[in-house]
């Protein structure tokens, strides 16, 4: 509470202000999330890297894929906003019961005695973990490997992991049994169809 003088009343007045959080207590990364707290992005990001970790080449977090799964859940995954944030708490405090630290504290081996007891449905503070596990999972690897415009796959590194050539409208010579050997493209980046100006 808050209190005022009112050259317009004459007299001091109370005033309730509501404190809004600024734009930069959303920002992850350097971007805004859209449906997730800074704290869910730092989970989810955790996650994703134990699901496909960087080594001689980037992994999930380097590819984004937490801001996939951010603006998935600000628009066509909006209804499984609340499933996530149970399954989160849920992963935290058996974290927390077994190791004394939450999830993204501890080490990628922890980590993976955690998820292996998501996977399993081990966590008895979480119905049907098996299949929030493998919610996560899926939603990682659409971040991964999905078109970039979507949020994530940033500098198209899931295509180039496995070799995707993206959004081709045609290729010079027929790849049947090849290698396709083309530098990825997204669907912004396409060419003009041939005799198009």
């Amino acid at each position: 509470m808050t209190f005022y003088f009112c050259p317009l009343y004459g007299r001091t007045i109370r005033v309730n202000i509501v404190k809004m959080k600024s734009q930069s207590s959303r920002e992850y990364r350097g971007e805004r999330l859209q449906a997730l707290t800074v704290r869910q992005a730092r989970f989810i990001d955790a996650i994703a890297g134990r699901i496909l970790p960087a080594t001689d080449t980037p992994g999930a977090i380097e590819a984004g894929a937490v801001f996939y799964i951010d603006r998935s859940h600000a628009g066509p995954y909006a209804h499984l906003l609340s499933r996530y944030a149970r399954g989160l708490r849920a992963l935290d405090k058996h974290a927390k019961s077994l190791f004394v630290a939450s999830f993204e504290k501890l080490s990628g081996e922890q980590q993976d005695s955690v998820l292996g007891d998501l996977e399993s449905g081990k966590i008895a503070e979480l119905r049907d973990g098996e299949a929030f596990f493998e919610l996560l999972r899926t939603h990682v690897l659409e971040g991964v490997f999905g078109e970039p415009s979507y949020g994530s796959n940033r500098d198209m590194i899931g295509w180039k992991l496995v070799g995707f050539p993206g959004q081709q409208w045609g290729y010079p010579e027929t790849y049947i049994n090849k290698v396709v050997d083309l530098p990825p493209v997204t669907w912004e980046g396409l060419p003009k169809k041939p005799g198009q100006s």
